[in-house]
């Protein structure tokens, strides 16, 4: 990763933590892409260790508002999605990857932007707790899929629990991946690298929050994700 990489990854990231401080989402979907683009091999393991930053933040800031069922009923199905993802992820090639991050970012802006409200309760936690292991095990972006089965909750909620629910599983997906040869020190050093950019971010989410959370901060997010992707996207079918 050149100086000028580097630089441009930190930025995203650093935005996607802001936004992420704000509505509990935005760091994969901004940052994702154009990070599977600069460093193929950086998603998920090290995306997962940047996100971490974010994810401890919103833990421990919103800890009063965790929701310990509906967490230790999703991490029961977490297994079951990381299976599938790493499965998934391992049968994908550097430009297969790219592809499918970008298309996770399409489906997930469109299911929010459609406004899909599944079914409330026990189920929907078990769905949640699958699906978005899954999403994080292929792609690193778990926000999208837990905001679908936690769209009702009070957004305080949404991060604390969400939060924490990454903080038991990214490092399993970590530790599996380096088991199977998928993780290593470069990855390790690309997560810790750009983990700072992070901190970069956080001022301007909290500053950002009280003032822009919203339907229409919301739809921005959505709008800047969805065409960070489709350039990912076009670009890697015009280079086939």
């Amino acid at each position: 990763m050149s100086v000028w990489e580097y630089i441009v990854a930190a930025l995203f990231i650093a935005a996607g933590a802001s936004i992420q401080a704000c509505i509990g989402l935005g760091m994969g979907l901004i940052a994702g892409p154009v990070l599977v683009t600069i460093e193929p091999t950086a998603v998920p393991g090290s995306m997962l260790i940047i996100a971490s930053g974010i994810n401890l933040r919103n833990a421990v800031i919103d800890r009063p508002a965790l929701r310990t069922g509906p967490l230790g009923r999703q991490l029961m199905t977490a297994p079951i999605g990381m299976a599938a993802g790493i499965t998934l992820w391992w049968a994908m090639d550097e430009r297969a990857l790219a592809i499918a991050v970008s298309l996770f970012v399409l489906l997930a802006v469109g299911v929010q932007a459609a406004g899909v409200r599944p079914p409330e309760g026990t189920l929907a936690d078990y769905a949640a707790g699958a699906g978005t292991a899954f999403s994080s095990s292929v792609a690193a972006i778990p926000g999208p899929v837990y905001a679908i089965f936690a769209n009702h909750w009070r957004p305080s909620q949404m991060r604390s629990t969400m939060a924490t629910y990454m903080l038991v599983v990214a490092p399993v997906i970590i530790g599996v991946q380096a088991l199977i040869g998928g993780f290593g020190l470069r990855q390790l050093w690309i997560g810790l690298g750009l983990l700072p950019a992070v901190a970069l971010g956080l001022p301007l989410g909290w500053w950002l929050r009280p003032r822009l959370a919203g339907h229409r901060f919301r739809m921005i997010v959505l709008s800047v994700a969805a065409t960070s992707a489709t350039v990912v996207l076009v670009r890697q079918l015009v280079n086939a």
